[in-house]
């Protein structure tokens, strides 16, 4: 109960707006790490000064989509937290049907920016950048994973 409590409140106050999922985000690789993103990539990619301004170009414009694209997954987080004790089957088509639509917004940013950085830095160094990429995507979204109750959690819990 207390960890459903705990997600409520995070929804509610810490995912609601783009800063402060921003802000949820780097506390959260700051924590696991002790550094920002760009600086985690930084640290990994070893950008050389001829890769410097295209990779850095191409990157911030990466970032500033996937950002956005975040918001969007975390109003999805908070109206599903707002529907959740009162979820239909049209209320759960939507949400499912709006994060597909996200998952495929995001994965067409990722082969469009990965064709832009494999011409401006060869396939292999944009593929580094990818790996890392998915890597942190993916502790991300086990993190949020970590903290979302399954519809129907409530009910399981009352039938023990």
């Amino acid at each position: 109960m207390k960890r459903i409590l705990f997600f409520a409140v995070c929804v509610m106050f810490g995912m609601a707006s783009y800063a402060q999922s921003n802000a949820d985000e780097v506390a959260l690789l700051q924590s696991v790490y002790g550094m920002e993103k760009k600086q985690i990539v930084a640290d990994h990619m070893k950008i050389t000064d001829p890769e410097k301004t295209a990779f850095w170009q191409i990157y911030d414009e990466y970032e500033i989509a996937r950002k956005a694209i975040g918001t969007k997954r975390a109003n999805g987080i908070t109206d599903y937290a707002k529907n959740y004790t009162t979820m239909t089957d049209d209320k759960a088509n939507e949400l499912v049907n709006k994060s597909l639509a996200l998952n495929t917004e995001f994965l067409k940013l990722q082969k469009s920016t990965y064709k832009k950085m494999s011409k401006a830095i060869t396939p292999l160094r944009a593929a580094q950048f990818f790996q890392l990429e998915m890597f942190l995507e993916n502790m991300v979204r086990l993190e949020l994973a970590s903290e979302i109750p399954f519809i129907g959690e409530f009910d399981v819990k009352k039938a023990k």
